[in-house]
């Protein structure tokens, strides 16, 4: 069957922490082992609440912050350092735009509910897809495969007609249950590979 569409997640695919510097200052200023604020932010109860949209994203922050025992002006500059060291996949993005028009383009993310307004100020992501789904937005995550019918029911596509491409294979691994092409980001040029695979 023919590929009418491609979708992509965003964090460890189109936009990835590759400098944790600021992470590890982080660390040593309270006395964490190395990786720790990574597993205290996104292994906590309040991050998957805030991924499903049942609290918001400054309410996962502050719960967190706290929980590190930072005071409500450290949780501000916490929250920034997390960050700091991300960087945007402009080959990659250049590639999903040279796939339109003749191919529809999505993404799929698993993202709390600052993530549209915060990733399109700083890359414009939804510049170069048709349609966005983050998660915190619709009320469901991957690897749910409700997420991913949404996703194929909005582009217009039945699931043997998409690509789909992630960091985690857990995902990758649902959404080729569903019949889509699954391929799993490890770097640049093996995704674009990868992609074009499942094109041909």
């Amino acid at each position: 069957m023919t590929i009418r569409a491609v979708f992509f997640d965003i964090g460890g695919v189109l936009v990835r922490v590759e400098n944790h510097d600021r992470r590890h200052e982080w660390e040593a200023r309270l006395g964490l082992p190395r990786g720790q604020v990574t597993r205290a932010v996104f292994g906590s109860e309040e991050a998957a609440r805030a991924m499903l949209g049942e609290i918001p994203e400054s309410e996962m922050w502050q719960s967190v912050g706290h929980k590190l025992g930072l005071s409500d002006a450290q949780v501000d500059e916490f929250h920034r350092d997390f960050f700091a060291g991300e960087l945007f996949d402009a080959e990659l993005a250049q590639f999903i735009g040279s796939l339109r028009p003749r191919l529809r383009t999505g993404i799929i993310s698993n993202a709390w509910s600052d993530a549209r307004p915060v990733l399109n100020r700083k890359f414009n992501l939804d510049g170069y897809v048709d349609v966005a789904i983050y998660s915190a937005e619709v009320k469901l995550a991957k690897p749910d495969a409700r997420i991913f019918y949404l996703a194929l029911e909005r582009l217009d596509v039945r699931a043997q007609e998409a690509v789909f491409v992630d960091d985690m294979l857990e995902n990758v691994e649902a959404a080729r249950a569903l019949g889509m092409c699954g391929v799993q980001f490890q770097n640049t040029a093996q995704t674009i590979a990868d992609v074009k695979r499942c094109l041909d």
